[in-house]
């Protein structure tokens, strides 16, 4: 329907589709706005609708930016705004019809700020050519910091000194302002080794993924004219998942709408399940202090799941205190109960889940529809496990990363040097691949050198006839490798990323080196081939742009991104953290158990604990229709078999919406009435479980980033490491194997702890 029509007919398509509170986040255009979201409540929907009608009110596209958390959801925004407006516009409206055929900018903080950075970032004395690197790439330049520092690895891990950085980068504090943090020797190694890493990036002209942000933020407080020229743009500010934002973004978006305040933000409290990443609640329950003019909306009525579904899911997080009430509802009243399954161990857990998932196949809901999820990535192994031994495909999201592949990341190194021979990190991982008889004793010479002269490793490479140490053949070698490595930094300005990879793969024999006669070898050129078809996507751009936007969108890809361009009908099993945004017909949340889920990190965090519920409450949403909670009366950890009480998650589901199932008669007979039920919580560990009451009061205890979770660095934990239990006290850890340590407490036990669940903290 042209514009002219709906006009004529009194219809709208940007506002008849939507119910009253999404039209009054839609009509709200100026001034700030906050728009509480609930799960499934169509604010994706809200959103373009709101920008749609923004570019059909006279408003250009080019002063409105939307910020998203995935690629994923920029794309679909982009994809509905131009249909929405193909829809609205009018023939007779010239103006407009050119304004439609223009799209606001869209995407996420990163690639949003590293398009800033790829225009603007010499004003700070940097490289508009930098390569951003990923976490691979960050732990190899930590490992070279901490040589530097003659620190032992079993000393300080690189992961856990990453671990400390991301935290200071993520509230936006400098190496220089993390100073006064230095207050133990442990703390003094980790600053000084993020000055190092940070004057190593720049030496190598990179940024890692935090900087991406905080170089952006910098950029806006040194250079004004430069935040002038932005604010002036972006007029029109609009973020998405706001209560996932960290400090650094929180403080990007502030200084853009510092000028005309038309702010927008969207999201939901009870969704935010990111602290350990940084991010901050605070952000969406304080902002209506910072805006005390915002119009503030609620959207409750859901479009994904059953009435059941959500009753079950408000029932668990009206539990949390201190958040904006909300009440979430759908129309779709009738729906099966949700279940709780309690089975044997975590073998018969794997087995049920798997199990369900084949009967809902049978009755017509393909596997893609249905998801296995779980809280830590420990759990996976049983569920790959069962899926096998029943022949049900399955897929992990979060496994090993195509772009993580050593194949993979091989060829990404050769053209991040092309891009940038400074990229020591990307050269001594290709210096000697294929192999070209250039050894670790050489490459450390080389190193040695080069710390010596205080100069990179790509000028040492060239002057390897003042090293002595070298033989002649390693020094030829090395040169022809300069030569190969200078020939097609040239071509850069020639070829397109796609011929560039091309010719690449076949001068160095990419091939015939990787396939080495195997099937894991034709695996690996396969993969090498798959990237290659990735590039023809960049055919279309100048040749340095192609290879830049290549580099830089591989970079910032996200996992979950690609999950709905699979597909084959497969079970999904994934953690719970990565869930958010999806939906499925039948979701399985499994581990429900004290210690399990909640995490036994938060129990004595009451912050950490309300997270867990709500990382519940998101787990739950998924689920259009079928949803089920899975428990073991049992379940072996750290090598032994422990008995856990059930989740006091499940304590809140309301009694009308649930179906209770058990292997065993008489725990289903125990746990179908409350007598039953407080009789078998308060038996003895000996045979069964001791439930302890959810308390909301505050737990005076001092939040320590040490406290070891999935999702917190574990390798901080090494031997020799003093570390202290709730239960056993303080202890020293004596032997380390994978995931299990054995501690020798002061007391004289020792035990044996996996440290993805056990609450241990670091001393001193």
């Amino acid at each position: 329907m042209s514009r002219s029509n709906a006009k004529k007919t009194g219809a709208d398509p940007i506002l008849d589709a939507l119910n009253e509170p999404q039209r009054e986040a839609v009509i709200n255009m100026k001034g700030p706005s906050l728009i509480l979201a609930g799960a499934g409540s169509g604010k994706t929907k809200a959103l373009t609708h709101r920008i749609a009608y923004m570019i059909s009110r006279d408003v250009e596209p080019w002063q409105i930016l939307a910020v998203t958390f995935t690629n994923k959801a920029a794309a679909e925004m982009k994809e509905r705004i131009k249909n929405l407006l193909e829809i609205t516009q009018g023939t007779e409206n010239v103006p407009f019809g050119e304004r439609a055929g223009r799209m606001p900018v869209m995407g996420t903080f990163h690639s949003i700020c590293a398009r800033i950075l790829r225009r603007d970032i010499d004003k700070l004395g940097r490289d508009r050519n930098f390569i951003i690197y990923d976490t691979d790439d960050q732990e190899k330049l930590m490992k070279e910091v901490l040589r530097e520092m003659h620190i032992d690895e079993k000393e300080l891990k690189p992961r856990a000194v990453l671990g400390y950085i991301g935290r200071f980068k993520s509230e936006a504090i400098s190496p220089k302002a993390a100073q006064p943090q230095a207050t133990t020797a442990r703390m003094h190694h980790v600053i000084t080794a993020y000055v190092r890493y940070q004057n190593a990036l720049k030496a190598a002209n990179a940024l890692d993924f935090d900087d991406i942000i905080l170089e952006t933020v910098r950029l806006f407080q040194e250079v004004p004219a430069v935040l002038d020229r932005y604010q002036e743009t972006w007029r029109f500010l609009h973020v998405d998942e706001y209560q996932d934002t960290n400090h650094a973004q929180y403080l990007f978006i502030s200084l853009l709408a510092q000028k005309y305040r038309n702010l927008c933000v969207i999201g939901d409290p009870d969704q935010s399940i990111y602290a350990f990443r940084g991010a901050d609640i605070r952000n969406i329950m304080e902002f209506e202090h910072e805006y005390p003019d915002a119009v503030r909306i609620k959207l409750e009525q859901n479009y994904r799941s059953t009435q059941v579904v959500l009753t079950a899911a408000n029932g668990v997080i009206k539990a949390n205190p201190n958040r904006p009430e909300k009440e979430m509802w759908s129309s779709r009243k009738e729906g099966p109960n949700v279940i709780i399954q309690e089975v044997r161990d975590e073998r018969g857990e794997a087995s049920e889940a798997v199990k369900a998932a084949e009967q809902l196949k049978s009755e017509g809901i393909p596997f893609n529809e249905q998801v296995i999820l779980y809280r830590t990535n420990a759990q996976s192994r049983l569920f790959e496990e069962a899926c096998m031994r029943r022949g049900v495909p399955y897929r992990i999201v979060g496994g090993v990363k195509f772009y993580a592949r050593k194949e993979v990341k091989d060829v990404m190194a050769y053209l991040h040097v092309f891009l940038n021979p400074l990229d020591t990190v990307a050269l001594l991982r290709i210096i000697n691949v294929p192999s070209r008889k250039i050894g670790q004793t050489s490459i450390g010479h080389l190193q040695a050198y080069a710390s010596a002269q205080r100069t990179s490793l790509w000028n040492t490479l060239k002057a390897t006839d003042d090293i002595p140490e070298l033989n002649g053949g390693v020094k030829e070698r090395m040169k022809n490798f300069c030569a190969l490595i200078e020939r097609f930094a040239d071509m850069t300005r020639t070829h397109t990323v796609s011929l560039l990879m091309q010719r690449l793969l076949e001068d160095v024999g990419m091939e015939r080196w990787l396939k080495d006669d195997s099937e894991e070898g034709e695996d690996r050129w396969q993969n090498v081939q798959e990237l290659l078809s990735v590039t023809h996507k960049y055919d279309h751009l100048d040749p340095l742009t192609s290879l830049t936007s290549f580099l830089e969108e591989v970079a910032l890809v996200s996992e979950v991104d690609k999950l709905t361009d699979v597909k084959d009908d497969a079970l999904t099993l994934m953690t719970l953290h990565l869930c958010k945004g999806l939906e499925f017909e039948h979701v399985m949340v499994t581990g429900c158990e004290e210690g399990i889920f909640p995490h036994a990190s938060s129990a004595f965090e009451k912050e950490q604990l309300e997270e867990e519920r709500r990382l519940m409450y998101v787990g739950m949403t998924r689920a259009k229709t079928h949803l089920r909670l899975l428990l073991a009366r049992s379940r072996m950890l750290y090598g032994e078999t422990h008995t856990n009480a059930p989740s006091r998650f499940l304590d809140d589901l309301p009694p009308q919406v649930i179906e209770r199932r058990s292997d065993e008669l008489l725990s289903a007979f125990a746990w179908a009435t409350e007598s039953g039920r407080m009789k078998a919580a308060t038996m003895t560990s000996k045979g069964k479980w001791k439930v302890e009451p959810y308390r909301q009061q505050e737990v005076a205890i001092e939040f320590n980033q040490d406290t070891v979770g999935e999702d917190v660095n574990q390798d901080a934990f090494g031997e020799g490491t003093r570390v202290c239990h709730p239960a056993f006290g303080e202890g020293k850890i004596v032997r380390k194997s994978g995931d299990v340590v054995t501690i020798l407490f002061d007391s004289g036990k020792r035990k044996d702890f996996a440290l993805s669940i056990a609450p241990l903290t670091i001393v001193g």
